[in-house]
């Protein structure tokens, strides 16, 4: 078994801003829609997997914004026009064999996350279409990333180039230096290099805190004072991977004709 797990919107607003035009118009929206249709029906064509399903957001705040009101405060709404679209977009998916899927209180991330874990775990294989740093951290025996965009798998070599660490090691990584496209600051004075020696040194998040009972110098002094902020990094920027998504994969069955 191939599953192919689609991040929705993450396809779907790249396809939205590389298409020329004006927004708003019946003739951008076909145009978008008919991108979105071809980029998925290359992606089937490509990777010929047996089942294939698409998750996006659900409507309203969910667990992460109860926890950290100012989660993602930063990001711009979604363009009116495709938020109008997206009925249209998940329904020309559904046309071509790929169901979508959205869990109310989690993110499109966190119920990708979840079926391609229990995917692994059943001994079945996934790729993961998103170009989503956080997906990276799944990388394990039976799951794949890859950048639809740029033709290309991200694999531990990938991870390891970008960041020096392991994909497993991403999550801890992410949780001292923040993300500043989800609004989430990490510890303060700790910086990718200094991230990744600690990572190096260390290993896990718990780790590196205790540490720093005895670090010296402007790093420790952060790490201390900022224990907390980092936990919660760890938590917000971390995936999910006990959500019920309320879906048997074997409903998710490409058929064998589909583009």
């Amino acid at each position: 078994m191939l599953a192919l797990l689609v991040d929705g919107l993450n396809l779907v607003r790249r396809v939205y801003a590389a298409v020329p035009g004006d927004e708003g118009t019946p003739e951008h929206a076909e145009d978008v829609l008919r991108s979105c249709t071809r980029s998925l029906e290359r992606a089937l064509a490509e990777l010929a997997p047996t089942h294939a399903v698409c998750a996006f957001e659900s409507p309203g705040e969910g667990w992460r914004h109860e926890m950290f009101p100012a989660y993602k405060s930063g990001r711009p709404p979604m363009p009116a026009p495709l938020a109008e679209l997206l009925p249209r977009i998940r329904d020309a998916f559904a046309e071509r064999g790929v169901r979508s899927v959205a869990v109310a209180g989690f993110e499109a991330d966190d119920v990708l996350a979840s079926i391609a874990v229990r995917v692994a775990e059943h001994g079945g294989e996934c790729v993961i279409l998103s170009t989503d740093k956080s997906m990276l951290s799944l990388l394990r025996d039976g799951v794949r990333v890859r950048n639809h965009f740029e033709d290309r798998e991200l694999d531990e070599t990938y991870v390891r180039a970008r960041f020096a660490i392991a994909p497993s090691q991403l999550g801890t990584w992410l949780a001292l230096v923040g993300d500043s496209s989800a609004s989430v600051p990490g510890v303060k004075s700790v910086g990718p290099k200094t991230a990744t020696h600690l990572v190096h040194q260390h290993g896990d998040l718990e780790s590196i805190l205790a540490a720093a009972a005895d670090m010296p110098g402007r790093v420790g002094k952060a790490l201390r004072e900022h224990a907390e902020d980092a936990r919660l990094a760890y938590r917000l920027l971390g995936l999910r991977t006990d959500v019920e998504v309320g879906l048997n994969l074997s409903e998710c069955r490409v058929a064998a004709d589909t583009p």
